[in-house]
């Protein structure tokens, strides 16, 4: 059966809607057209619309402007700003489009709430970007739990491990830095670890009790001299981890995150980057493949300056908010938290989130009757390993993907389970819905609620049933 692809609107150009779900888009012609695109920066909106081919009376400063219009397209993909989230996609629900929105939801229980009823009422779709549900490695630790092979699951272990460098840039520099301007971190961040929780476990939280602070990121902690701009004659330029250059135009971070868990033709290109980036720059003239990195422009880099250049990125760093000395900003979220939860199946789980480690990725540890599964979940290189207590069988699981797949291959499942779930007229050919996703923010408004008042929070409450 042939099918005309999925028409569909974008509100919010940024990083996620037209670097992530834009460039699906553009692969994927067949299954999903761009037809308008709301985004109050001229500069990402015009850039979007070149790239789909949206006609100027389609290209919008304002959503209000664009969901004023009668419904363009069956679809909506909404990635405004956390904060911006609730008024969209309300307004586009009754417009009859089925909506794909970014995480968190919302930034409060109550809007995610009248979402939620709001998608019921109106009978139209309505799924959260819970990306993790879609990628090989936890859908492939889901099935070992569904199988049995650890007996009746005891104790769950999830650990969020944020390197430093995205801690600064996301959470102390950018756009989720701030409580009020944003949400709590355990929600911004972790809504999806908690969403795998309740996947994995197939069973509700009952209870649950959390501790966490901002421990280093503070004025206290600035190196002796530290202006308030990383360029302003920082003492500690030569020293310091967080200097805005070192992170942003020498990009050392990235390419020491990318050849450590990453194999063949990207490990070697990041670390001949690292050792010799003039040798690479030359051979990127004759293999197109290599300039991917030689004169990469892609995340963080894009989130400073839409161009990438160098000259941009400096005029960016020398009075934008990610030239800010990492100890002088107007951050407040926490850098470490702990949340700890009882289920309805009797087992227990910890959550453990920080914005300190060396290299970035999930780690879980899941401890059963029959045995026991060890987890890495990082850019490239992911495995699971299953270890049986009778046997003492050892059996190992590569998952891993390209650095490039994206979340590992979560955002491209999820964008085709969510065209089909639109051309289907059926929610359940995704992996989730927008009933399911208000559990894992409801847990995460609880985790805080919990941090905040040295409480147990019991869920029963939360959810008022």
């Amino acid at each position: 059966m042939t099918h005309q692809p999925v028409e569909t609107i974008l509100i919010g150009a940024g990083q996620r809607g037209a670097d992530t779900y834009g460039a699906y888009i553009l692969r994927h012609p067949d299954q999903i057209r761009l037809v308008a695109v709301a985004e109050p920066d001229a500069q990402r909106r015009e850039k979007t619309a070149h790239q789909h081919n949206i006609p100027k009376q389609n290209q919008f400063e304002s959503w209000e402007a664009l969901l004023e219009r009668p419904a363009l397209g069956a679809a909506a993909l909404i990635c405004t700003q956390d904060q911006m989230h609730t008024g969209p996609t309300l307004a586009a629900l009754r417009q009859g489009y089925h909506v794909l929105l970014e995480k968190p939801m919302a930034t409060t229980l109550t809007d995610c709430e009248q979402m939620v009823q709001a998608a019921e009422v109106s009978g139209r779709q309505l799924h959260i970007c819970h990306v993790l549900r879609y990628t090989d490695h936890f859908s492939r630790m889901r099935e070992i739990l569904l199988s049995g092979a650890l007996g009746q699951v005891v104790n769950i272990s999830q650990r969020e491990n944020l390197s430093w460098w995205h801690m600064v840039h996301s959470y102390v520099r950018g756009n989720w830095r701030n409580k009020a301007q944003s949400s709590p971190m355990i929600l911004a961040k972790c809504c999806h670890d908690l969403d795998i929780l309740v996947w994995l476990l197939d069973s509700t939280c009952e209870m649950l009790s959390s501790i966490g602070s901002l421990l280093h990121f503070r004025p206290e902690h600035a190196p002796a001299g530290a202006p308030t701009y990383c360029l302003d004659g920082c003492p500690a330029a030569e020293s310091c981890p967080y200097y805005a250059p070192f992170i942003y135009i020498d990009k050392i971070p990235l390419w020491r995150s990318v050849a450590d868990s990453s194999k063949g033709l990207e490990h070697w290109a990041t670390n001949l980057q690292l050792k010799n980036p003039i040798l690479l720059k030359w051979l990127s003239r004759g293999i197109p493949l290599l300039r991917q990195v030689s004169d990469y422009r892609g995340w963080p880099v894009s989130v400073v300056s839409p161009t990438g250049d160098a000259e941009s990125l400096l005029a960016a760093l020398r009075n934008g908010p990610y030239g800010r000395c990492v100890y002088h900003c107007d951050n407040d979220v926490v850098d470490h938290q702990v949340v700890s939860m009882q289920f309805t199946s009797g087992a227990s789980a910890t959550l453990t989130m920080h914005g300190h480690a060396n290299l970035e990725g999930r780690t879980t540890r899941i401890e059963g009757t029959q045995g026991e599964l060890l987890s890495a979940f990082n850019l490239g290189s992911s495995w699971i390993e299953v270890r049986q207590h009778r046997s003492g069988k050892r059996i190992r699981y590569d998952t891993s993907t390209s650095v490039t797949s994206g979340h590992g291959g979560g955002d491209g499942a999820l964008m085709a389970a969510f065209i089909q779930a639109v051309r289907q007229g059926d929610p359940e050919a995704a992996r989730t819905s927008a009933r399911q996703s208000l559990e894992s923010h409801r847990m995460a408004f609880a985790a805080e609620e919990s941090r905040l008042n040295n409480q147990v929070v019991h869920m029963r409450v939360v959810r008022q049933d």
